[in-house]
């Protein structure tokens, strides 16, 4: 009888392990077959923001550090129901603009960006959803092999 209460007091944090891991995401795992054969994911950041006014001040940020002379991908994909699509700004120390989704002047808004870094340090990434809309997206962050 005590080895089988043991044996069951044992298992119990392995039972709670396996419950408490996050639901399967599948905007995630629709955004990984699109970061390419060549890529090693990294980490994915999942964003979610409402409406806004419209403004080129991106909403939320993280921070990330990179590493020199690496070779990153940044894969956006936006949920089918977002009013507006998923645009990211890769910033450095001295809030440079480093990399950038979207292109102001045109308009045009790219799926992914690839970034050879230059310097090791941790760099900021903006995120919004164009012009303030709401919507809901992940970035996928891979390494370029």
């Amino acid at each position: 009888m005590k080895r089988l209460f043991l044996g069951l007091l044992m298992l119990l944090p392995a039972i709670a392990f396996i419950s408490s891991q996050a639901p399967h995401d599948p905007l995630v795992s629709k955004c990984l077959q699109s970061i390419g054969p060549n890529a090693k994911y990294l980490k994915d950041f999942r964003i979610q923001l409402g409406e806004s006014s419209a403004g080129e001040t991106f909403r939320y940020k993280a921070s990330m550090f990179l590493w020199k002379d690496t070779k990153y991908r940044f894969t956006l994909c936006t949920s089918d129901n977002s009013k507006g699509q998923l645009i990211l700004t890769v910033k450095d120390k001295d809030n440079n603009n480093i990399a950038s989704s979207v292109d102001f002047n045109s308009g045009t808004v790219y799926a992914y960006i690839d970034l050879i870094c230059n310097r090791s340090e941790v760099y900021q990434i903006w995120f919004d959803f164009n012009q303030g809309h709401s919507g809901s997206g992940v970035v996928i962050v891979s390494m370029i092999q």
